[in-house]
């Protein structure tokens, strides 16, 4: 299969016709879309395009979920129920009605546009976190009833207030080794029943997953020890792992994105397509920058690169111009 050379995209209703000719005059030639955006008339438009198309699956965040399960607000270890940051809304990743959603969402997807599809990104594959800043708050979750009856396999029941403390007090200090693995496993787990679910229903779709950017040495290993992605498990169960090596957002010269990369390949058996940051944020990101994370990132994955998002470069006609000569050129040699 060619290397991919894609966009995140979530189309909008209002610009679409514009980011429709950026997609056609970058390219490009695959792309990620949000679930909720697929619509007959435009996965049409993508295959008489020649396009391959994927489609996003959150699992663990929406606040549609959050309004539907009420029991899907994660805990932290303070004992307190988690609420939106911002955009983000975290789920609760054991809750047994998220999960069944999920599958039961994906279901739906392939009943419907599934001739059209060409694979599956899975996306929110972790315990609740905002990641997308150089110092993220990092909190140790999740202890509602669900996860305390799983982990120290109980009967589910309510926890009182001090219950709950002295309960998360003992898996901190006592049995943190083992609750790190615990949650690794729990998302490795459902990733593997994405994956059988698939193989019984396409087994011709790919399966992808966006990870966090993160290397064991980051914030004190919390690639697993706070967002349960163990790399070496997820590689296992997927086609395709595709670091989110957003740099600007996560404060990082562009180098850092071969580092990322580099890691991920060595920890996993899974091919590695990153994606990189075209968003202005913090400040603005300009071509020449563009040019340089994506002179690195083609260079460190023989497999292609995505683009977050599509919309920058409708914005953006120097940015156009670079990801059309990256998109449309050879192999790329970095200038160190």
């Amino acid at each position: 299969m060619p290397p991919i050379h894609g966009f995140y995209w979530s189309p909008s209703p209002t610009n679409l016709e514009a980011e429709w000719r950026t997609f056609v005059q970058s390219g490009a030639n695959s792309v990620v879309i949000q679930i909720h955006a697929l619509t007959d008339a435009l996965l049409d438009r993508l295959r008489r395009q020649g396009a391959t198309v994927y489609v996003d699956l959150p699992l663990f965040a929406g606040a549609d979920l959050r309004v539907s399960f009420p029991d899907s607000a994660p805990v932290d270890e303070y004992g307190s129920a988690m609420g939106s940051d911002e955009w983000y809304v975290p789920l609760c990743p054991n809750n047994v009605h998220v999960r069944a959603h999920r599958l039961a969402s994906l279901r739906s997807i392939l009943e419907r546009h599934g001739d059209s599809l060409h694979g599956v990104w899975l996306d929110f594959v972790r315990y609740p976190l905002r990641w997308e800043v150089p110092q993220p708050n990092l909190v140790q979750t999740c202890f509602c009833d669900q996860c305390l009856a799983l982990f120290f396999g109980h009967p589910l029941r309510e926890y009182a207030v001090d219950e709950r403390k002295a309960a998360i007090d003992a898996i901190l200090n006592k049995r943190f080794d083992a609750w790190v693995e615990w949650k690794c496993q729990r998302i490795a787990g459902f990733v593997q029943d994405v994956r059988d679910f698939l193989k019984a229903q396409r087994p011709d779709l790919r399966l992808g997953l966006f990870a966090l950017p993160w290397r064991l040495t980051d914030h004190n290993a919390a690639i697993r020890t706070i967002v349960g992605q163990d790399v070496a498990l997820l590689g296992r169960r997927v086609d395709i792992i595709s670091p989110m090596v957003y740099h600007r957002l996560c404060g990082q010269s562009s180098e850092w994105i071969a580092d990322v990369v580099g890691e991920i390949h060595a920890r996993s058996c899974a091919d590695i397509l990153p994606i990189i940051q075209t968003i202005d944020a913090p400040g603005s990101l300009s071509a020449a920058e563009l040019r340089r994370a994506l002179e690195i990132a083609r260079a460190v994955s023989d497999k292609g690169v995505l683009l977050f998002d599509l919309s920058a470069i409708v914005r953006n006609p120097d940015k156009l111009a670079v990801v059309r000569e990256a998109f449309e050129g050879g192999k790329v040699t970095c200038r160190r």
